[in-house]
């Protein structure tokens, strides 16, 4: 008679500490994701990125081969959709909306500014959306040096 609550205590021991542990962890409830802990040498930083539509920014990015390459995955995730992946021809979003959104080729490019298109991709315009909250600043300055250079 002894036996069998000493091998229940035995067998239900782990579940009890596992629950205890569980229960100390950062997230805890169903479908949320862990809360990690910053690094001990992080630097905290708050604040928006401070552009105005007004300002005329200049591109920090060097216009390289990397840039170049990081910018045209970029323009496939996030562009190609409405702009279509060559300049002749809109992707399956720009062919349903009217007028279609424009070619993005090399001569409507050499027209603009680095400093215009960053502005058009951070605050969009028109049926465009901004991208501020999407892309960051250097990814953005990324599309700009692949759509003066790019394969469009």
């Amino acid at each position: 008679m002894k036996r069998i609550p000493t091998l229940v205590i035995l067998v239900f021991a782990p579940l009890l500490m596992a629950a205890i542990w569980l229960d100390k962890q950062p997230s805890h409830k169903s479908y949320q994701a862990p809360v990690l802990a910053p690094p001990a040498t992080a630097v905290p930083v708050e604040g928006k990125e401070i552009i105005s539509p007004d300002s005329v920014p200049k591109n920090p990015v060097p216009q390289s081969m990397k840039s170049v390459a990081e910018g045209a995955k970029l323009f496939d995730i996030n562009c190609a959709m409405c702009h279509g992946l060559t300049s002749a021809e809109r992707g399956p979003v720009g062919k349903k909306l009217n007028p279609p959104p424009p070619g993005l080729d090399q001569n409507m490019m050499k027209g603009l500014s680095d400093s215009d298109i960053f502005k058009a991709i951070t605050f969009g315009f028109g049926r465009m959306p901004q991208f501020n909250d999407k892309l960051s600043p250097d990814e953005r300055w990324n599309l700009v040096n692949f759509l003066k250079k790019g394969r469009l």
